[in-house]
């Protein structure tokens, strides 16, 4: 039995359920299709995950709450969502035929991180990017902008730019400060619809990637940021660059932010990264790269 798990509020991915619907009735595949509601999410639906093969379909909010219930099965992931960013990071063919990979026997173990009991595929962040994800998941726009809703919004969050405090632990050093404009923790390359974090993470070496921006002038973060989006990292400045497999926050900041979620901040947060924790199948060969 092939069972697809679908986020029912996006309309992409329910065109490409209809789309793999026809290929599955046209081959005489038995299959079943639980879609995510209000109530009930896809975290809740890998609960009555029971068959041979799994889909999922839907973005990376969709990805993370499968992987916060991940059971061990090798998934087919089909990134129809806003950002795309866990797709983007591990170059996944976004158009490929589901019977290829249906037939496929290669699969790909990726790392995650954790924070406290949270798991995530792509990043985590508090400070601006935080900011950013608040406003771009209230705003009626995102449906409209895609992954454009986080620019737009980045460039509000510039001229509301706020400071938090922080006290960061890792094995190898410590910083405190009341002015922290940015904490990035990255598993994979891309977050934040498509801009590269982290150049050097890979998903697969088991290691958070960290950037620290803090105690510097608005116009050194705004160039930082400019540096990012135009992934000339080497350029950046006073920016602290560290890589570790665990991190220790305090920060007044009242939430953080997960793969394009945001989760409130009830204390300390400890960071993680836990080795080859779930399988992706992939093609055997001639997997086109995710644009």
């Amino acid at each position: 039995m092939i069972e697809i798990i679908v986020n029912s509020r996006s309309k992409k991915s329910l065109n490409e359920l209809n789309k793999i619907e026809r290929v599955l009735q046209g081959k005489k595949l038995p299959y079943r299709v639980l879609r995510t509601s209000k109530k009930t999410n896809a975290k809740d639906l890998m609960n009555e995950i029971h068959g041979a093969e799994l889909i999922v379909i839907g973005g990376d909010g969709t990805i993370n709450e499968v992987i916060n219930n991940y059971h061990g099965k090798e998934i087919i992931y089909l990134a129809y969502g806003s950002g795309n960013d866990l797709a983007r990071s591990i170059e996944f063919k976004k158009d490929i035929e589901i019977s290829r990979l249906l037939e496929s026997k290669r699969f790909i173990e990726y790392d995650v991180g954790v924070v406290n009991d949270r798991k995530f595929c792509s990043g985590f962040d508090i400070g601006f990017n935080a900011d950013i994800i608040k406003r771009a998941n209230g705003s009626k726009l995102k449906k409209y902008l895609g992954k454009y809703i986080y620019l737009l919004q980045g460039v509000i969050g510039i001229l509301m730019l706020k400071k938090y405090k922080a006290k960061i632990l890792w094995d190898s050093g410590e910083i405190t400060t009341d002015k922290l404009y940015l904490l990035n923790a990255m598993i994979q390359p891309y977050e934040g619809g498509g801009i590269k974090f982290a150049p050097n993470a890979t998903g697969q070496d088991g290691k958070l990637h960290i950037m620290i921006m803090e105690n510097m002038s608005l116009a050194t973060f705004v160039y930082n940021y400019l540096c990012l989006l135009l992934k000339k990292h080497n350029k950046m400045r006073r920016v602290k660059q560290i890589t570790t497999d665990r991190l220790a926050i305090k920060t007044n900041q009242k939430y953080f932010q997960i793969d394009g979620e945001l989760i409130n901040n009830t204390g300390q947060l400890n960071v993680g990264c836990i080795s080859k924790f779930y399988k992706l199948k992939r093609m055997e060969r001639n997997e086109k790269r995710f644009k």
